[in-house]
């Protein structure tokens, strides 16, 4: 008898313990991570807002571990505009993220600025997002340990008494990334490689306050969000053996690197996930392979991945014609090979990127020749 309700309320009091215990003893807790993160951007890094000429807008669905009590939903949504005349970019930038059967949801909504300086082959790009975040939890979902008999189960009430069911607080990121257009030659390919390198630095204000200093507590006592660091990069390196059948292949080999904790860049205490791996874009699609871990090295105590993504996008249009809309999409899994297994449902994920008319706000002109030198550098399809 005592083995029909263990199962039942012992997954939910392992919730309980990780809510309760993290809320009030201001352990650190990891950002929502997304496997397509070039897909991303703006989350990513707030200084790729208004990479792309014209109006853009974004989205993706993740949902990671669903047969383990709900697991962890997130949905986030972004819509940029390039400012070329001012060297600018402006964003709005929202995000819903959903944990557990507590439903410990957190609601984020920013407003996102960037500025250029651009150079004849390279771009510096400076963004800062400044947002309100909302955090809610459902406490009649939860089950505590004054509830349970030993024999029966879930039976009593609970002399816990809720105190905040929700909390409200602004947060800051900020950003850099430096693009390259050419200036990267290999021996024997004539293409043009195209690379990119960016650091951001999330709850950006956390960085320089301790621990207990904060107001993300539902039971009223100092704490605060974790701050994150990430550092990320790529190349699109063209392949022109087969241009002259008819197809446009290039390879991209992509990096990120998330550290997240109390201690600016420690390795030993902080949260640390390496995700890295290679793209094959062929015409207007791309198929991707990633290994994601800790220190991106292989352990039994570490929970590591695979990520297998699929994608393409949209032509624009006939040849030289920028207006037409750009559609970007992509799915990817992730499969688990250590740590937590395939039980817990994996993780799936959609992203979208949109992009309206392309010549919005400079006419449809670009700099070339000697005056390329002012011009942003614009942005291929993939990134």
């Amino acid at each position: 008898m005592q083995h029909q309700w263990f199962p039942s309320w012992a997954s939910r009091w392992l919730v309980v313990v990780w809510v309760v215990i993290a809320t009030a003893l201001n352990l650190s807790a990891q950002d929502p991570s997304f496997s397509q993160f070039y897909a991303n951007r703006i989350y990513l890094n707030p200084a790729f807002a208004g990479i792309e000429p014209g109006i853009t807008v974004s989205g993706a669905a993740r949902m990671q571990w669903y047969a383990v009590d709900k697991g962890f939903r997130t949905v986030n949504f972004s819509a940029e505009m390039q400012l070329p005349m001012v060297k600018s970019g402006l964003a709005i930038h929202v995000l819903n993220n959903t944990e557990g059967i507590g439903n410990l949801t957190t609601n984020q909504a920013g407003l996102v600025y960037s500025y250029t300086l651009p150079g004849k082959n390279n771009n510096f790009h400076f963004g800062i997002e400044g947002r309100l975040t909302q955090k809610s939890i459902d406490w009649s979902q939860l089950v505590f340990t004054d509830q349970i008999d030993k024999v029966y189960g879930n039976i009593y009430a609970s002399t816990m008494t809720p105190v905040n069911d929700q909390v409200l607080f602004g947060d800051v990121d900020f950003g850099f990334v430096w693009r390259n257009d050419g200036g990267i030659k290999i021996k024997h390919l004539p293409g043009s490689i195209r690379s990119h390198l960016g650091v951001s630095f999330n709850h950006f204000p956390n960085l320089f306050r301790g621990a207990a200093d904060g107001n993300d507590s539902f039971l009223n006592m100092d704490g605060r969000v974790a701050p994150r660091t990430t550092i990320h990069g790529g190349m699109i390196i063209p392949i022109t053996f087969f241009r002259g059948k008819g197809l446009d292949i290039a390879l991209s080999p992509n990096f990120k690197l998330d550290n997240q904790g109390y201690r600016f860049m420690s390795f030993s205490e902080n949260i640390t996930v390496g995700t890295f791996g290679l793209y094959a874009l062929v015409s207007d699609f791309y198929v991707g392979l990633l290994y994601q871990n800790r220190f991106y090295a292989p352990s039994h105590l570490h929970t590591d991945a695979l990520i297998f993504t699929v994608g393409g996008y949209t032509a624009t249009g006939k040849k030289g014609d920028t207006r037409s809309p750009n559609l970007f999409y992509g799915i990817s899994v992730d499969l688990n090979n250590s740590g937590l297994g395939a039980l817990a449902g994996s993780v799936f994920e959609l992203t979208f990127r949109y992009r309206f008319d392309a010549n919005l706000g400079n006419g449809g002109r670009q700099k070339s020749g000697k005056n390329a030198r002012g011009r942003i550098l614009d942005c291929k399809s993939f990134f």
